[in-house]
């Protein structure tokens, strides 16, 4: 008897749907990618506005601060994406954007969904009490890529070092290469934990 193949069921968390030209492009690559190597996956996507989230790339889109229906649809995703970007700092948005993302990694990680932080550029990070959540939090996940050596270093330098970190391209770069690939390849979308 066969297996049956289980259907990839991916969520994205980043700073999308704010009409933010790089941002936009990061979300582009990676559903680019995601749907070049499993075009039955489904992609659900956190967005500031959903309609034209889910218009341009074609995916289930929902919005990032309706956090109960976060909740109830990361409940059904084999797998939690946090990134790319600049998402894990604490010098903009009043510092409280590094506490919105890192809630959600968090929630993923309750709710028993594996969590990829994925191309992200990490800091500045001033607050010692972001530099100990990032330490509990980031140690909880997957898999970490950063998109520079300065990042990893920060990562390594604030005691995460339970997941390997792997220095990426930034997403952009990557409407080109194929670097994505070998991570699809190599996740197992029928496990959550």
């Amino acid at each position: 008897m066969k297996k049956s193949k289980t259907i990839a069921k991916i969520m994205i968390s980043g700073y999308y749907g704010f009409n933010n030209t790089g941002d936009e492009a990061i979300l582009k690559s990676m559903v680019r990618a995601f749907k070049e190597k499993i075009p039955q996956a489904k992609i659900t996507v956190l967005s500031r506005n959903p309609l034209q989230t889910s218009q341009t790339y074609k995916v289930k889109a929902i919005n990032r601060l309706r956090l109960i229906k976060v909740v109830r649809c990361l409940r059904n995703v084999n797998l939690f994406i946090s990134g790319g970007g600049g998402l894990l700092q604490d010098s903009t948005g009043k510092g409280w954007s590094i506490l919105y993302y890192l809630g959600l990694i968090l929630i993923a990680k309750i709710v028993k969904v594996p969590v990829m932080i994925y191309a992200q550029g990490i800091g500045p990070i001033n607050k010692k009490i972001n530099k100990l959540l990032i330490k509990w939090i980031l140690n909880k996940v997957k898999l970490i890529t950063v998109r520079d050596n300065h990042s990893k270093k920060l990562l390594n330098n604030l005691g995460v070092s339970v997941p390997s970190i792997y220095v990426n391209s930034d997403p952009v770069f990557l409407l080109k290469k194929k670097n994505i690939n070998h991570i699809i390849d190599s996740w197992d979308f029928s496990q959550r934990i």
